[in-house]
């Protein structure tokens, strides 16, 4: 039987981010977006793809300052991520990069995913005082045996020692900010856990984030899935928004469409050689936006096998009601 609850708070959140996205999705420049400072990642996580064809690095400095001084040329960003698919505290100067955004008010806030595992007292300070909105500590577990399970190590309890460690430090410097955000992703593994986490974690964090596991393009067991008919709904496809309103800027430079194009096959330009406003605006976005609109999705490799857009609002309707940034 269906998950009631579940559907329910998931028909709230899509509410409101349906409400958010319409009010502010702009075709000139994206409202939010990810900038990767790095795909190194210190961990191999079952959710996680990582045999990645796309070559490693790190993100330089000064091509972060030029995103960066990009973006606040068209006003405040609703949101962003520092972040894609390695784990962010592995860039040497990501409280740097943190600061610079944070001085250019570059965004209404600025967070970032980690694993916590890096997140030493020395690091938790400097991201204290870099003036970080959000730090999400992906967790994704309850007991030693999961935590192993689904992280292929055993620092559990690390982990946990470090997202206490912030929160002391937080109140010890009186700052209210990162708001700290524990996760767990909702997977066959960890299903039976997660009102144990809840209860353990209510008091001490900020809040609590339930993630859903999903194939990202595809590419990943979709056995892992928690409890598919309870959690699942059929429901008919409909266009990703995430094409109107978050792109990806990865370590190298190169922009893609979304946060699951773990290979690079959705590139849409070179923020070496293009302005973001350019490839945003540009023709090749727009054929995928067109593809979308037209339910011709298996034309696009990144797409055809992907199941993330589940994850975001429905607002094709709204779309189709106005200039919907695929040109004529």
């Amino acid at each position: 039987m269906i998950n009631i609850k579940l559907v329910e708070q998931l028909k709230r959140i899509n509410f409101i981010r349906r409400i958010v996205l319409q009010k502010n999705i702009s075709f000139i420049f994206p409202i939010r977006f990810n900038i990767e400072p790095t795909n190194y990642c210190n961990l191999s996580c079952s959710m996680c793809p990582r045999e990645l064809n796309r070559p490693f690095g790190y993100m330089g400095i000064k091509l972060f300052h030029k995103i960066i001084d990009e973006s606040i040329l068209y006003g405040k960003r609703l949101i962003i991520t520092i972040n894609k698919d390695g784990e962010p505290l592995l860039h040497p100067e990501l409280p740097q990069m943190i600061q610079y955004a944070k001085d250019k008010k570059a965004a209404f806030k600025i967070n970032f995913y980690t694993n916590g595992i890096l997140l030493t007292e020395e690091k938790s300070l400097e991201l204290i005082k870099s003036g970080l909105d959000t730090i999400h500590i992906s967790i994704d577990a309850f007991t030693n045996e999961t935590y192993k399970k689904v992280k292929n190590c055993q620092k559990l309890n690390i982990v946990e020692e470090n997202v206490k460690k912030l929160i002391e430090l937080k109140k010890k410097l009186y700052s209210k900010t990162p708001l700290v955000i524990v996760k767990i992703i909702h997977t066959r593994d960890t299903r039976g856990e997660i009102k144990l986490f809840k209860k353990k974690w209510h008091q001490i964090a900020d809040f609590i984030e339930i993630g859903e596991y999903h194939t990202w393009d595809g590419s990943l067991n979709s056995s892992a899935i928690s409890g598919d008919p309870e959690t699942i709904q059929k429901t008919e496809r409909y266009p990703c928004t995430f094409l109107w309103y978050n792109p990806v800027i990865l370590w190298d430079g190169r922009v893609t469409t979304c946060c699951v194009d773990y290979q690079g096959k959705g590139i849409i330009g070179n923020m070496n050689e293009d302005p973001l406003a350019k490839i945003w605006q540009g023709e090749i976005l727009q054929k995928i936006r067109k593809a979308h609109l037209e339910d011709k999705y298996d034309s696009i490799p990144l797409c055809s096998r992907c199941q993330f857009w589940r994850c975001e609002a429905n607002i094709e309707k709204w779309l189709r009601r106005r200039d919907t940034g695929v040109g004529s």
